[in-house]
C-alpha cells in the first residue's frame, strides 16, 4: 500500500525546507508546494469512498490510509509513528490546503524576508496537517507544538506596534494549555493502563469497564481546558484579539482559519471520543462555557470600532457555537461542529484578508470614521460584503447549512435553549449589517486621493475563498458525505 499520508507530509516538509533556503524565489517554491499539496489533498478526497468502520467488541474506530511504524520501543514504553484519516480530519486537511494556497497568493508581494515569511506559512500548515493525521499521543503533541513556533515569529516580527506583547501573550496562553493537555493525555494512558500511546489502544483501555467514571470526568475537564484555550473559550480568550490585531494579515488568516480549529479537532478526537463518559458527566460545564462564549463574543463585537478586532471577537462567538454543537453529543451535533469549523475557517480567512486590504488601502480600520469605500474600491467592497453575509448566515452561503444543523442539533437535545444562540445569531447579523452600512455605503469619508482597489494577488487570494463560500453554500453535500463516513456517526 502506498503511504499516502507520509508522502503528503514529506511534500510539505520538503517544500518548507526549500522555501526557507530559496531567497527571493521563496514565493514560487511556496506556490508550487501549495498547489501540489492541494492537488494531492483533492486526490485523497476523491479516493476516500467510505470509512472502514469499527472493529472488536468495544467498537474501536478504524482509519483510512493508516500507517504505523515503531518509533521508540523499550519494555516499559512504546511510541509509534501512527497516522490515519477519517471524514473529520479529511475535511480539515482540505481546509488547510485551501487556506495555505490562498495565503501564499494573497501575500505574494511580501518583501520583508520573503523566504522566512513563506517558510513560516508552510511550517504552520505542516504542523496543522500533522495534527489532523496523528494517531499517537506524542506524535500529536509534537505537531501541535510545531504550530506555535511559526505563529509566534509571524506576530513578533511582522506584526504591528505591540507585536512583541501580543506574540508573548499568545505563546504563554497556548503553551501553558498545551502542557496541561499533554499531562492529561499521559494521565489517560497511564490511568487506563493502555498498551501503548496509540489512539486505538487508548480507546480500548478507556472504554473498558475498569476505568472509573470520576477519573474520566476529571481528565476530560483537563483536556477541555487544554484544547479550549485554543478555541478560545471564555474566560481564556483574551490572547486572541491582541494576537489578531497585531498579527500581519497572513498570520491572522492562519490563526483564525487553522489554529482555532486545532482546538475543536483535538476536543473531538482526543477528549470526546476517548472519554465519552467524561463529557456526559460534565456536560453542564461545557454547556455553560459554550453559552458564555457565544454571548460574550457577541457583546464584545458590538463594542468594537476596529474592523479587525470586531472580526476577532466574532470568532469567539462562532467557536462558541462549535463548542455547543460538540457538547450536545450527537451525530447531528458533531456533524454541525465539523461543518462550522470548515465554514468559519473559510469565512474568517476572507474577512481578515479584506480587513488587511482596507488597512493597506485607507490607512485605517476604524469603522466609524471610514465610509463609502465602494465607488473607489468595488472589488474590495464585494469581498467584504460576501464575507460579512456569509458570517451572518445568509442562505446559499457556506455558514448557513452549518449553523442550521447546529441549531437543529441543539433543539433536539436542549429544546427551547436553542433560542439563546438563535437570538445571538440575529444580533451578529445586526452588527455585520451595521459595519457594511458604515464602511461600504453612504457619502465617501476619509478616502485618500491615492486609494485604489486591491491588486491582482490580493484579489486572487480572496477569490479562492469566495469560490468556496459559494460552492459549499449551494452544495454542502460534498462536505456532509465525507464527514458522515467517520466515527462522528458512531455517537448517539
Amino acid at each position: 500500500m502506498v503511504p499516502v499520508l507520509s508522502l503528503l507530509l514529506l511534500t510539505l516538509l520538503a517544500g518548507t525546507v526549500v522555501t526557507f533556503l530559496a531567497g527571493r524565489r521563496a514565493r514560487w517554491v511556496a506556490l508550487a508546494t501549495s498547489v501540489g499539496f492541494l492537488f494531492e489533498t483533492l486526490w485523497l478526497l476523491d479516493s476516500y469512498t467510505s470509512w472502514p468502520g469499527r472493529s472488536g467488541a468495544l467498537g474501536v474506530p478504524q482509519y483510512s490510509d493508516g500507517e504505523s511504524y515503531a518509533w521508540i520501543s523499550v519494555p516499559w514504553l512504546h511510541i509509534n509513528y501512527t497516522v490515519g484519516i477519517d471524514g473529520i480530519s479529511l475535511i480539515l486537511i482540505l481546509l488547510t490546503a485551501f487556506l495555505q494556497l490562498a495565503t501564499v497568493v494573497y501575500c505574494w508581494t511580501e518583501s520583508r524576508r520573503p523566504s522566512a515569511w513563506f517558510g513560516l506559512v508552510l511550517l504552520t500548515c505542516l504542523g496543522s496537517f500533522g495534527v489532523f493525521i496523528a494517531l499517537d499521543v506524542l506524535l500529536f503533541f509534537l505537531f501541535w507544538e510545531a504550530t506555535l513556533i511559526p505563529m509566534f515569529f509571524m506576530i513578533g516580527f511582522w506584526g504591528g506596534p505591540r507585536r512583541r506583547y501580543a506574540a508573548l501573550k499568545f505563546f504563554v496562553y497556548t503553551h501553558v494549555a498545551s502542557i496541561v493537555m499533554l499531562v492529561a493525555l499521559l494521565a489517560v494512558v497511564f490511568y487506563a493502563h493502555a498498551a501503548s500511546f496509540d489512539f486505538s489502544d487508548i480507546y480500548i483501555a478507556t472504554h473498558s469497564s475498569g476505568f472509573p467514571i470520576v477519573t474520566q470526568a476529571m481528565l476530560f475537564l483537563a483536556l477541555f481546558f487544554g484544547f479550549g484555550v485554543k478555541f478560545p473559550i471564555v474566560p481564556f480568550h483574551t490572547w486572541l484579539p491582541d494576537a489578531h490585531v497585531e498579527a500581519p494579515t497572513g498570520g491572522s488568516v492562519l490563526l483564525a482559519g487553522l489554529l482555532l480549529k486545532l482546538g475543536g479537532y483535538g476536543l473531538i478526537r482526543w477528549a470526546v471520543e476517548v472519554l465519552p463518559q467524561g463529557l456526559a458527566h460534565t456536560s453542564w460545564i461545557v454547556y455553560g462555557v459554550a453559552f458564555a462564549s457565544i454571548i460574550w463574543g457577541t457583546v464584545l463585537s458590538l463594542s468594537q470600532r476596529d474592523l479587525k478586532r470586531m472580526i476577532a471577537y466574532s470568532s469567539i462567538n462562532h467557536m462558541g457555537i462549535v463548542l455547543l454543537a460538540i457538547a450536545v453529543y450527537s451525530s447531528l451535533g458533531l456533524l454541525a461542529a465539523v461543518l462550522l469549523m470548515f465554514a468559519h475557517g473559510v469565512v474568517s480567512g476572507l474577512l481578515f484578508m479584506a480587513s488587511g486590504s482596507v488597512h493597506h488601502t485607507f490607512g485605517t480600520r476604524d469603522i466609524v470614521t471610514l465610509r463609502g469605500i465602494t465607488p473607489r474600491t468595488p472589488v474590495l467592497a464585494t469581498m467584504i460584503m460576501v464575507g460579512s453575509l456569509a458570517s451572518l448566515g445568509l442562505p446559499a452561503l457556506i455558514s448557513f447549512p452549518a449553523e442550521f444543523t447546529a441549531l437543529l442539533a441543539t433543539w433536539d437535545r436542549l429544546g427551547y435553549w436553542v433560542l439563546l444562540p438563535l437570538v445571538i445569531l440575529v444580533v451578529t447579523a445586526g452588527f455585520y449589517l451595521w459595519m457594511m452600512q458604515r464602511v461600504l455605503f453612504g457619502p465617501p469619508q476619509n478616502i485618500p486621493e491615492k486609494a485604489h482597489d486591491v491588486d491582482v494577488y490580493e484579489t486572487a487570494g480572496m477569490a479562492i475563498l469566495v469560490a468556496l463560500i459559494i460552492l459549499y453554500g449551494v452544495l454542502p453535500g460534498f462536505l456532509v458525505n465525507v464527514i458522515v463516513n467517520s466515527p462522528v456517526y458512531g455517537f448517539p
